[in-house]
């Protein structure tokens, strides 16, 4: 069994780095440093087949305005011993399916993510250096996640 652990810690941690990527400023990809793209998330290795459409977990559909071509549900949040919010996500695209866990200040407009995986389960284990929770200001993607979030939660998302 233990056998069984390392392998998969070892698998949820290439798939964490694998999801890491740069881009260009102003997009959801942009950083100083690494940033994990929820915007193309099914794009990566994280992704998997998404062939079984009847997900345990349905999830409320965020509207995201600023990408149109995937759907992203939020699965279930809760709200940390800070008062942040911890959320699982998962976006669609095509016959293809990702998970992210995320974290929200939504006093203080900030945001980052926690893990990523092919699945919920995989992604509420991994863990991911996203960097540090940071500024959603022109991050349109995450931002309209953020508010949903915040908004489901209780407490809704700062003024800009």
């Amino acid at each position: 069994m233990a056998a069984w652990v390392m392998k998969a810690a070892a698998l949820a941690g290439a798939l964490a780095a694998s999801a890491c990527s740069g881009g260009a400023p102003g997009s959801d990809t942009a950083d100083e440093g690494n940033r994990v793209s929820l915007r193309n998330l099914t794009e990566s290795e994280v992704a998997s087949s998404a062939a079984d459409r009847e997900f345990r977990l349905k999830g409320t559909l965020v509207p995201t305005p600023s990408d149109t071509r995937s759907r992203h549900f939020l699965l279930r949040e809760r709200r940390t011993i800070t008062g942040n919010i911890v959320a699982i996500l998962r976006e669609e695209r095509g016959d293809k399916v990702a998970y992210a866990r995320t974290e929200v200040d939504c006093a203080r407009r900030l945001f980052h993510v926690l893990g990523v995986g092919p699945s919920r389960a995989s992604a509420e284990v991994a863990t991911t250096y996203d960097g540090p929770l940071r500024p959603i200001t022109g991050l349109p993607l995450r931002e309209e996640l953020a508010s949903f979030i915040c908004e489901r939660s209780g407490t809704p998302l700062a003024k800009a």
